[in-house]
């Protein structure tokens, strides 16, 4: 016990001086609830009544100017209803890559106003309990006008933003620079 406690503390000593150094690059995890795939027909036509859980999203960003960052991010949702179509099954699984940006325009110690958009691919998989499973690709987006972060410390962060599109109208999550 002792021995795993001295290095969850050499591990802190190594980590804390280097995050206090400016960050460059963040990966951030986040859920979002209530995805443009629930609301919009293009996403499932010709399914209906389709139950939609959220979506879980992964962003890696760079910045290359000040309060400007500039990434890729992967978006995981699904889809399913015991009446899809014609009183049958069905079930669609959502995979989006966006390229993705944000622009830091309210800085105020630990806590920072953002904005923030994306566009990009969503595949989509279709699982018909009728008939084979096929793929869809169409465009995915995602626009935030109004994001916060909030810095626990300065190489880690909390952040929630409002919107629409592919990762949700809300969503919320953490994000880690190095």
């Amino acid at each position: 016990m002792t021995r795993h406690f001295l290095h969850l503390l050499l591990a802190a000593a190594l980590i804390i001086p280097a995050a206090s150094q400016a960050r460059t690059t963040e990966i951030s995890a986040s859920y979002g609830i209530a995805p443009a795939m629930r609301s919009l027909g293009a996403y499932h036509h010709p399914w209906h009544t389709l139950d939609n859980w959220g979506a879980v999203n992964v962003t890696f960003d760079h910045s290359f100017a000040p309060n400007l960052w500039v990434g890729l991010s992967y978006t995981l949702s699904s889809s399913s209803s015991d009446t899809a179509y014609e009183q049958r099954y069905g079930k669609i699984t959502y995979h989006g890559l966006m390229t993705n940006v944000r622009y830091h325009w309210c800085n105020r110690g630990p806590v920072s106003l953002y904005s923030h958009a994306g566009v990009g691919v969503l595949v989509e998989y279709f699982s018909p309990s009728w008939e084979d499973s096929y793929n869809r690709t169409t465009f995915a987006f995602q626009v935030s006008p109004l994001g916060i972060e909030f810095n626990i410390l300065p190489g880690m962060g909390l952040f929630g933003e409002v919107g629409y599109g592919v990762q949700g109208i809300a969503k919320v999550g953490f994000r880690l620079g190095f």
